[in-house]
């Protein structure tokens, strides 16, 4: 049971993490794009470090979003 448990916890997570890399990969293309770029402009290297950036930017609005709600409900904020 507690196995399975864990197997299930790991597809989620997993499952939220390609959710979110497909977000970044798109405001990366985005950013690119703006800064009048081409993708094939940078290195692999270089694209991951943009895509990453944009990851934790996500993850930062997710958290942030997700205190506010929490201290919303409590009739904190």
């Amino acid at each position: 049971m507690k196995q399975w448990l864990l197997t299930r916890k790991q597809g989620v997570l997993d499952k939220y993490r390609a959710v979110i890399r497909e977000k970044a990969i798109d405001q990366a293309k985005v950013e690119i794009a703006l800064a009048g770029k081409e993708v094939t402009d940078y290195n692999a290297e270089q694209l991951e470090i943009i895509v990453k950036a944009q990851e934790d930017k996500i993850i930062q609005r997710y958290k942030n979003s997700t205190l506010v709600v929490l201290l919303l409900a409590l009739g904190i904020y």
